[in-house]
């Protein structure tokens, strides 16, 4: 092997070897649906793991941005036809809305114009976190848009790494 592939390879390592020291700070999977529909009831705190918790919480030895990962499956009921009916989630850390997920203009997944809650789906969201020293809390509110009549999520996952 010649010396530029060695430290092509070398280099290459380096970044996998380093990838790898990501600490995981929580993870929570909570099998089964949730649902929100009816009524006038249109936000509500989702339930993030198998005990129905609807506020996790972590610590960190000192503050530091983190990333959030939440991953559901997800599915929207709305009127016959109406196909902009959607659920959107605000992440909430330390009781600070996490942008962009504050307001309800961010669809995290949407109606497919059938009355029925199906057309499902398995999107996830990404955000980059502030901890705080000590112990910290994550919360998520769903919240029905635009004449959605119901929402589910199901077979979630949460997870906060470095």
């Amino acid at each position: 092997m010649n010396k530029l592939m060695t430290m092509a390879v070398a280099g290459t390592l380096l970044g996998v070897s380093v990838a790898s020291f990501a600490a995981v700070r929580a993870a929570h999977v909570r099998p089964g649906n949730w649902a929100l529909s009816g009524g006038s009831v249109v936000v509500a705190w989702v339930p993030l793991n198998a005990a129905g918790a609807t506020t996790i919480s972590f610590s960190l030895p000192g503050a530091a941005r983190k990333v959030l990962t939440y991953s559901a499956e997800c599915a929207v009921a709305a009127p016959e036809g109406n196909t902009r009916a959607y659920l959107d989630l605000d992440i909430i850390v330390n009781d600070v809305v996490v942008p962009p997920t504050g307001g309800s203009y961010d669809a995290f997944c949407s109606s497919n114009g059938t009355v029925a809650t199906d057309g499902w789906t398995h999107p996830s969201i990404t955000v980059a976190i502030p901890g705080k020293a000590g112990v910290n809390t994550v919360k998520i509110r769903a919240r029905r848009n635009s004449a959605a009549t119901g929402i589910q999520l199901g077979d979630s996952s949460l997870v906060i790494h470095d």
